[in-house]
Formats: C-alpha cells, sequence, structure tokens
C-alpha cells in the first residue's frame, strides 16, 4: 500500500453503499481513490443470510445501474460473466436472494483495485497547513497514514440492544445480526421467544416455523410493540416516495415536523414482504392441519420493558399497550430483532470542530451528504434518517446518493441526476 500518494477521495467502510460508489468511481479516471475495510472480506449481513431469504427491492436496484446503466458492475453484466442470464430471464423474479447478492458485490469487488481489506481506521486528523485528511490505518501488527482531500464514511449502523437487556447478551440472548452464528445452540432449547415486527424477525420465524412439529414441550413466540405484522407498501404511488423528488421535498421540511412524517412512514420501509407473510401464514396453516394446536403464537402490542435471568431462565416482563395490562412470559431463548442505530464513529474525535452540528446534538447533514463546515470534505453513507427521509437505508436509493457525492466533490454533474420522478406533487 503506497500511503505517500494524496488520494482525491478515501472510503471508510465497505459495505454496499461504498462498495457501489467505489464501482461508479471507476470509470473517473482524474480521481485517486482508496477505500478502507476493517474485515477481511466483503461479507453483508452474514449472520442472516437465511436460505430462502430475499432482498426488499428489485434487481436492477444494485450498485450501480440506477445511476448508470452502462456500467460494467451491473448485476445483468454480473449474471452475463457468469453465464446465468439467460437462465435469470426465465427465472423471472423481481427479488433476488441475499446469498445472490452477496455474490454479485463479491464479483464487482474483485474487480476493484482500489479496495484496501483488514485496514482498520484508528484516528483521522486534519492537516490545516496542506489542506487535507490524515487517515491512521491499522493492517495486522503494522501501522500506516493515508492522505486525503475527501472522505466519504460508510461503515454502516450498529444494531441496536434495549439497554436492559446489554449485560444478558450472549448465546441465549442476542441480536438477529448474529442469528446464523447461534442457530445450532437453538434446537436444543424448549421456549424461543422473537422480538420485533421487522423483515428480520418474519425471516427468523419463518425459519424457526420449519422445524416446529406437535412437541407440546416446545414454543415458539413472535412478540411485537407494534399493532400488527404489516406488509411493506409497495403499491405504486408509495414507491414514488422512494425518489429524487421525495428527498428533496423532505430535506425541506419543517425539523420539528421530519419527526412526526417519519413515525408515520413506517410500512414505507419497515414492513414485511408480502410472500413472507403469506409463507408463514401457509406453514402455520399446515402445521395445525397436521398436529391441531401447534406451539407457535404471535403477539402484537406487547412492549418489552425488561429481561431478567432465572434459574437458567428468561423472564420478559411486556406491557400490552391497548389493554394497559403487564404480562410476563418465560423463555430459553431471546432473540431481539430490534434493529439498527447509527453512531459517531471514535475515529472522528479529532476533528469534531470541522463538522457540523444541530443543537440537540445530531450531525447536520447536507444536502449533498456531506456533514464538514465547508460542506464540500466529509460526506457519510445511510446516516441521514432524520435529514433525508425513510430512503437512507434503501440499496436502491445508494446510486442516486453516490452521484450526489460524486458530483458534489468534481464541482459538475459528471452522473445525470433524474428530476421530475414522481406525477404527485408533494409539496405546495
Amino acid at each position: 500500500m503506497n500511503s505517500t500518494i494524496i488520494y482525491d477521495i478515501a472510503g471508510i467502510g465497505i459495505g454496499p453503499f461504498n462498495l457501489g460508489l467505489a464501482a461508479l468511481l471507476h470509470p473517473v479516471k482524474e480521481l485517486k481513490t482508496i477505500f478502507f475495510e476493517k474485515n477481511n472480506s466483503f461479507n453483508w449481513h452474514p449472520g442472516m443470510m437465511i436460505s430462502g431469504t430475499t432482498l426488499q427491492v428489485p434487481f436492477y436496484a444494485d450498485l450501480v445501474t440506477l445511476a448508470d446503466p452502462c456500467s460494467r458492475f451491473s448485476f445483468f453484466s454480473f449474471l452475463k460473466y457468469k453465464n446465468r442470464l439467460i437462465r435469470f430471464s426465465i427465472y423471472d423474479h423481481h427479488f433476488i436472494s441475499r446469498k445472490l447478492f452477496n455474490e454479485y458485490c463479491n464479483w464487482v469487488a474483485s474487480q476493484l483495485y482500489n479496495l484496501q481489506f483488514n485496514c482498520e481506521v484508528n484516528l483521522v486528523t486534519y492537516n490545516q497547513k496542506k489542506g487535507f485528511y490524515e487517515i491512521q490505518i491499522t493492517n495486522g501488527n503494522e501501522q500506516t497514514k493515508f492522505y486525503a482531500k475527501h472522505i466519504v464514511c460508510g461503515i454502516g449502523t450498529e444494531p441496536f440492544v434495549p439497554p436492559f437487556c446489554a449485560t444478558l447478551l450472549g448465546k441465549a440472548v442476542f441480536h438477529s445480526a448474529s442469528y446464523l452464528y447461534q442457530k445450532e445452540n437453538l434446537a436444543q432449547q424448549n421456549a424461543v421467544t422473537v422480538i420485533g415486527s421487522g423483515q428480520s424477525a418474519a425471516e427468523i420465524f419463518f425459519d424457526l416455523l420449519q422445524n416446529v412439529s406437535g412437541d407440546s414441550k416446545k414454543q415458539l413466540s413472535w412478540v411485537t410493540r407494534s399493532k400488527g405484522f404489516s406488509p411493506m407498501d409497495y403499491s405504486k404511488l408509495a414507491l414514488e416516495l422512494t425518489s429524487p423528488d421525495y428527498i428533496k421535498h423532505f430535506y425541506h421540511l419543517p425539523e420539528h415536523k421530519k419527526t412526526e412524517v417519519l413515525q408515520s412512514q413506517s410500512m414505507l420501509y419497515k414492513g414485511i414482504n408480502f410472500s413472507l407473510i403469506d409463507r408463514i401464514y401457509d406453514r402455520m396453516y399446515e402445521l395445525a392441519e397436521d398436529f391441531g394446536e401447534i406451539p407457535a403464537r404471535l403477539l402484537t402490542n406487547m412492549e418489552l420493558r425488561n429481561v431478567t435471568e432465572k434459574n437458567g431462565k428468561y423472564l420478559l416482563d411486556f406491557f400490552h399497550l391497548h389493554q394497559e395490562k403487564h404480562y410476563r412470559q418465560s423463555t430459553d431463548i431471546v432473540i431481539l430483532a430490534t434493529g439498527y442505530q447509527n453512531t459517531f464513529p471514535d475515529f472522528f474525535a479529532p476533528v469534531e470542530e470541522r463538522i457540523c452540528w444541530k443543537n440537540n446534538g445530531d450531525i447536520d447533514i447536507a444536502f449533498n451528504y456531506s456533514i464538514d463546515v465547508n460542506r464540500s470534505e466529509i460526506f457519510v453513507q445511510n446516516a441521514e434518517l432524520l435529514t433525508h427521509g425513510f430512503n437512507a437505508p434503501d440499496l436502491g436509493m445508494g446510486p442516486h446518493r453516490n452521484a450526489i457525492i460524486i458530483n458534489s466533490i468534481m464541482g459538475y454533474e459528471y452522473y445525470q441526476v433524474e428530476k421530475n420522478v414522481a406525477f404527485q406533487n408533494f409539496g405546495v
């Protein structure tokens, strides 16, 4: 690794969004770029790579196509290279498996020579005299400094665990992100409880349903504080909200309205695939036909208030939000499908004074996804939920965000950003 170069762009983290950025930057020969990832390879949510699970966006919402449909790194290019394009056209499914998406991303990563794995960023400082950022990297036992004019941080989100569960984490209480690593232990347990109502919770519950039988000693529970196990709204007018037009509308809403609007939009990005809901119901119906009453149940409006361990069992304290009653349940395993959260990386601490902050302590993210005081140096990926709206984690909007970041850095529209996409007007 040559650390004497002053790079135009350094990417921190190589998840799908920064991988897409690296792919879109590949034809931009006038920019010198490098990307760092602390893990030894690209691997997208390996703990949730459950067999049969699919993306919630269609195949064309890949790393590059919606910004550059002619890119050599498109999903179609991957299929052609693998001699699977015609077979895929016959398969005729819009939503590909997570396993295939991960394979596609690894194929893209294998062709990009500016990706540096096993490189953990420890510190980012700013050289005021020379006008660039110094990035300290640990690679094994070696520490190296790299220099860059711009930084794009795409480290992703971290699993959210309720504070009262933090000290209990282990083989019996764990976040859904590590489900497959703990799955082998579940077969020997009598009672398993899944907490949450989103896609991850549904995928885990359906996976566990495959081993349910008429054994009355076993108990599988799926519990959520939500009012129901609701599907993601995939109607066409709802999909217009996953557009540059709506991002612009949401960004310019009054600050006090944004949280309220987000809370009303949960089914646009937190819902479950229609097909998965059908498969869950059908599986339970078949089990009921075979065994009568089955040891699996679904509970809604149940807010988890506390978890305590007693004699190797875990006592879950719930509060029913509609009945306003307390309820306690015992279980052997607690799977927390409680979502993810953004955290401000420690390595940015030395440059905090160069970052824009809101009065409430949140990062102030500009429309072009920059967070620095000059609005042109440090950019973020999937950290803008509270500023740009629910599209922040959407894989399909990654190419759009990357196009804006690239255009901002280059100072002109290298990638065309589509406008006036939606038929509906979001404001007056």
